[in-house]
Order: C-alpha cells, then sequence, then structure tokens
C-alpha cells in the first residue's frame, strides 16, 4: 500500500523500511511463525538500514521538499562583480557619466595580423591577450590617413584633422606644426591636466629615446582665450605637459594622460615580446591602482597605423570580446574621450562624423 499522506521520496523510504521491519514480528497473528520471525528479527534490522542508507546515497542530491532532514538545495548563480572575480572590465554597471582620468598607450606599426590577430593573439603578448579577453577590442580600427606616417595619425588622433602640415614624420618647426584645436588644450581649458609622459626623458618638452613624431603634443602651437579672457599659444605648455615617465603617478593620475615607450618598447624596433612586458609593468600598476578601483578610470592600448589597427578599450564596464561597430578609430576614439571626459566637441573635420564608441564599448 503506498505511504499515508502520498508523501515525498524521503518519507516513502522510512515507510517502506518500517514495513520490513514490522513483518519480522506482526506477520498475520499466525503464533505458529512468531518464534522463527523473532530469530530473523536483528537480520531485517540490517536490511532495513542498509535500504535507507543506500537510498540517500542514490537520491540525496536531489531536493524533494518533503523528506524528514535528507534534502539538499543547488548554489544560487554568481553574482560575483569583475573585481571579485579577478577580472578587469565586464561590469554590467552603468558607465560613468564622466570620467576622472584616460590613459592612453602608444605603440607602433602593426595590424591585427602583426599582433597574431585580434585580440593580441601572438604567444609572445600573454599579457595583452588577457585583457584583450576581458575587455574590448575592435575588429576593424582605421587611423586618419593610410597614405601616411605616424606624425599624421598622432595629430588626427589627438586634434580630428587630417593636417597638410605634419606630414611625412617632419620635426616641429615653423613649418611643422599644427594650430588645431586638441585634447590637451581642451582637458586644460576644462580645468583638468593634460600629461604626455615619455620613456627615457628626463626633463620637459623632450622627446628622449623615442622620437618627437611619437609625441604630438609637442607639436601644438595654435593660440586661444581661456575662459578668464587670457590669451595661450599650447605650447607654452609644452615643458609642463611633457614629462618624463618616471613622473607618473599610477594612484594620483592626470585627467588626460598618453604614455609614449621608448621606439623599443613601442614596437617601432622591436618585437611583441617588448611590447607586452611594457604594457604588463605600466597597464597592470594603473589597473591596480586606487585610480582605477575608483571606476572612473579608463586605459587604452592604441597603435598609431596601418589598417585595421590594433586597439584595447580597458575600464571596469567595458564589454568583453571583439566589436565589430562600423566607424571605429581615431577619430571616433578622440570623440569618445570628448564625451568621456564631459568635454565640448571640437568641430573639426572629420571629427563632427565621427561615431562615438561609448555605447559599443558600454564605457
Amino acid at each position: 500500500m503506498p505511504p499515508p499522506g502520498g508523501g515525498g521520496r524521503g518519507l516513502s523510504r522510512y515507510w517502506f523500511a518500517t514495513r520490513l521491519l514490522s513483518a519480522g514480528w506482526v506477520a498475520d497473528n499466525d503464533e505458529v511463525h512468531r518464534p522463527a520471525e523473532q530469530a530473523m528479527k536483528p537480520l531485517m534490522w540490517l536490511v532495513a538500514v542498509a535500504f535507507v542508507v543506500g537510498m540517500a546515497g542514490c537520491g540525496g542530491s536531489q531536493s524533494s521538499g518533503n523528506g524528514p532532514g535528507l534534502t539538499t538545495t543547488e548554489e544560487p548563480p554568481s553574482t560575483a562583480t569583475p573585481a571579485e572575480t579577478g577580472s578587469r572590465c565586464g561590469s554590467e554597471a552603468a558607465a560613468p557619466a564622466t570620467y576622472g582620468h584616460i590613459v592612453v598607450v602608444m605603440e607602433e606599426n602593426r595590424t591585427w595580423s602583426g599582433v597574431g590577430g585580434v585580440g593580441f593573439a601572438d604567444p609572445a603578448m600573454p599579457y595583452l591577450h588577457s585583457l584583450a579577453d576581458q575587455c574590448t577590442t575592435f575588429s576593424d580600427w582605421n587611423e586618419t590617413n593610410p597614405s601616411q606616417n605616424s606624425l599624421t595619425q598622432y595629430i588626427g588622433l589627438t586634434s580630428g584633422v587630417n593636417n597638410s602640415h605634419t606630414v611625412d614624420d617632419c620635426a616641429p618647426s615653423t613649418t611643422c606644426r599644427s594650430t588645431d584645436d586638441n585634447i590637451f588644450r581642451q582637458v586644460r581649458v576644462a580645468g583638468g591636466t593634460a600629461r604626455t609622459f615619455v620613456e627615457g626623458a628626463t626633463s620637459g618638452c623632450s622627446a628622449a629615446d623615442n622620437a618627437a613624431k611619437h609625441v604630438p603634443a609637442m607639436y601644438f602651437f595654435g593660440s586661444y582665450t581661456d575662459p578668464a579672457g587670457v590669451t595661450h599659444n599650447d605650447h607654452d605648455f609644452c615643458d609642463a605637459e611633457v614629462r618624463p615617465l618616471t613622473e607618473l603617478a599610477v594612484d594620483n593620475l592626470p585627467t588626460f594622460a598618453v604614455i609614449t615607450p621608448n621606439l623599443c618598447n613601442d614596437g617601432h624596433d622591436c618585437s611583441n615580446d617588448k611590447v607586452d612586458s611594457f604594457a604588463k609593468a605600466w597597464v597592470s600598476k594603473i589597473l591596480e591602482s586606487s585610480s582605477y578601483a575608483s571606476g572612473d578610470t579608463a586605459v587604452m592600448v592604441l597603435y598609431d597605423e596601418d589598417h585595421p589597427v590594433p586597439n584595447l578599450i580597458i575600464a571596469p564596464t567595458a564589454k568583453p570580446g571583439v566589436n565589430t561597430t562600423p566607424g571605429a578609430g581615431h577619430a571616433a576614439m578622440l570623440k569618445t574621450w570628448e564625451q568621456m571626459l564631459g568635454l565640448p566637441p571640437i568641430q573639426q573635420e572629420p571629427l563632427s562624423q565621427a561615431v562615438s564608441l561609448r555605447a559599443p564599448a558600454h564605457i
């Protein structure tokens, strides 16, 4: 007969064990058989106990909700944040309305195929590859002018302009300069701090072990009037804003910073493993800093030229994986920086036509 009240799996086990035990001495009230059945009583107890233990071993991992103390529950879904899981990106929280800090690490002369494919798959680049797995990369990234070299790309990245005066990697001079508005000026006028940190430099406004063509702040000579009505020239700030890399303090970051490695560590003269080692040494410091932990710091690793240009966007809310949004590139990056820092858009072509990467990257 069935267990009383229907019951669950746990109750059925106990009911069946009780029936086994009762059979040893109740039987059908036949006094003739009682002595023999009494002799079987210890054996029936052992059978009953073995049955209950065996059923618990087979079914204990399932939750019945009815058994007396024999049920288990499943683990709840994980609610760990990216910081708790060790990931540098991937938070589903809303991105900050404005960021306090943006740091850009510049590298040289690669396409995606030159770094092992989208996501830095070259075995010589394990650190950047690990970050690419956690954060955002764009599969198709455009430079400023594919027919020009480094300088044109750096000026385009920081001003949005394909400047005909800063071509062929010329050195800063009266004929090789830009008077256009630029991200360094924007940050300065808004009351923030703009810095370019140059590896190997020992003084201000120096390209040191790199080359001036990789330090765009040294090329801006435009005049402008600040909110107080005072007239300035961009170049007046070169000494204060182009500084040795040794001055970079990861727990006291400027509003906008560009890191310029030397010609080996940026990949210009050396192999990918040098780029990765430099990134591990410096990017990791920033990602482990209180500035990054605060949630309003973003780090970009960008190459200057050769389409499709390798890129990596790191921020706590950056969406992991490869993004295929059309229009990604240097102009789009500059427009996105302006939005992230709450700056007014530079009204220069082709910047006004550029897309924003904030929504696609979730930054």
